[in-house]
C-alpha cells in the first residue's frame, strides 16, 4: 500500500501538520526537524497526492506564462528561466503562444485564471488593461513583463531599449551614414514604440531629417521582414536598424541569399539573444536585452504575489546593452 502523511509522521515522530508544513513550505521547521522528515519520506516512498493538497491549500502548484511566439528563442529562454526558478519551489508551468493575437490572449486568459493556474505571467499583445481586467478575477496574481500596458495596476518587467537603441544609430550616424531605415515591430506594442522613438529622437540629434518612407512595419513574428528589407535596399539605404530578432533573422538570411555582406553593402543594427551564436550575424551591431533576468525575476515576483498579495506593486526595469 501507499504510504501516507501519518505514515510518515509516525516513521519521523513528529505531527502530520508538521509532515505538512516541510511539504509545502508554510511555516518555519528546524533543520534537524526537516531532516527527520525527508528522510522519512525517502524510507517510505511517500508520494504528496497534488489534488488532496489542492483542495486544503487552495492552490494547483501552477503557473501560467502567455507568450507571443513561442517559435522566437527570446521567449524560449524566459520561459526556461522562469521554470527553472519555479520548479525550485515545486511549481510547474503551463505555457500559452499567442501568435501576437488579441482573440487568443484573451480566451487563454480566461480559461487559465478559472481556478487552472495560481498566477500568471504575461508578455501581452493587448493595448489597454481594461480588456485584461475583464478576463481575470479582480486580485489575480499577475506580473506582466517586456510590455508595458498602459493602466495596469499589476508587477512589471520591462527591458529599457531606448539608450542602447540611441547610441547605436548614432554611431551609425557617425560614421558617415544619412540614409539609415527602420523595420519596426507591431505598432500597438510598446516595445516597438520605444526603439522607433529613440530611432527618430537619434536622427534629430545627428541632423539627419526623418524621411518616413524608410520607416516600415513588420509583425514581429518571422518572414514579415524580407519584402521590408527589399523596400529600404531599393531606397538605396545603407544601414537599417531592425527592432525585433526574429526580423534581423529574416533580414540576415535574405542578404546572404542576395550575396549582400553586412559590415560590406550594408550596416545592420538589430536585437540580440542572450547565449546564442548565429554565424551571419557576426558583423552586426547588436543590442543585448537581459531575458534571462527577466524570467527569473518574473518567477521570483509571482510566487511572491501568490505568498502575499498584499505586497507594493513593483516596477522593475531591466536595461538592455549595445554590443
Amino acid at each position: 500500500m501507499k504510504a501516507s502523511m501519518k505514515d510518515v509522521a509516525k516513521h519521523a515522530g513528529v505531527s502530520v501538520a508538521t509532515i505538512s508544513h516541510v511539504i509545502n513550505n508554510t511555516r518555519f521547521v528546524s533543520e534537524d526537524t526537516r531532516k527527520k522528515v525527508l528522510d522519512s519520506i525517502a524510507a517510505l516512498g511517500y508520494v504528496p497526492d497534488p489534488m488532496a493538497r489542492s483542495f486544503k491549500t487552495g492552490r494547483k502548484n501552477l503557473i501560467g506564462i502567455v507568450v507571443p511566439d513561442i517559435s522566437n528563442p527570446v521567449w524560449s529562454l524566459i520561459i526556461e528561466e522562469v521554470e527553472g526558478v519555479l520548479a525550485g519551489d515545486g511549481y510547474k508551468l503551463i505555457i500559452v503562444n499567442t501568435k501576437e493575437t488579441e482573440s487568443r490572449e484573451i480566451d487563454n486568459l480566461k480559461v487559465l485564471s478559472s481556478g487552472m493556474v495560481d498566477g500568471l505571467i504575461i508578455a501581452t499583445t493587448l493595448t489597454d488593461y481594461s480588456t485584461v481586467a475583464a478576463s481575470v478575477p479582480q486580485g489575480f496574481p499577475m506580473v506582466f513583463i517586456d510590455r508595458q500596458l498602459p493602466g495596469c495596476p499589476c508587477d512589471t518587467i520591462i527591458p529599457q531599449d531606448y539608450p542602447a537603441v540611441y547610441e547605436g544609430i548614432c554611431q551609425i550616424a557617425a560614421d558617415g551614414h544619412k540614409k539609415i531605415g527602420f523595420i519596426s515591430g507591431l505598432m500597438r506594442l510598446s516595445t516597438s514604440q520605444v526603439r522607433l522613438d529613440a530611432y527618430k529622437d537619434a536622427l534629430a540629434h545627428c541632423q539627419i531629417s526623418i524621411d518616413q518612407e524608410l520607416i516600415l512595419h513588420g509583425n514581429s513574428l518571422a518572414q514579415s521582414a524580407v519584402p521590408l528589407v527589399q523596400k529600404l535596399l531599393e531606397k538605396q539605404c545603407t544601414a537599417i536598424v531592425v527592432s525585433n530578432n526574429v526580423m534581423v533573422d529574416d533580414v540576415l538570411y535574405y542578404l546572404n541569399s542576395q550575396g549582400l555582406q553586412v559590415g560590406k553593402d550594408l550596416t545592420l543594427l538589430g536585437q540580440a539573444v542572450e547565449g546564442r551564436k548565429n554565424f551571419f550575424a557576426k558583423d552586426v551591431r547588436m543590442i543585448l536585452q537581459p531575458s534571462k533576468e527577466i524570467g527569473r525575476t518574473a518567477a521570483r515576483q509571482i510566487l511572491e504575489r501568490i505568498q502575499n498579495p498584499e505586497l507594493p506593486i513593483r516596477n522593475t526595469i531591466l536595461h538592455s546593452l549595445l554590443l
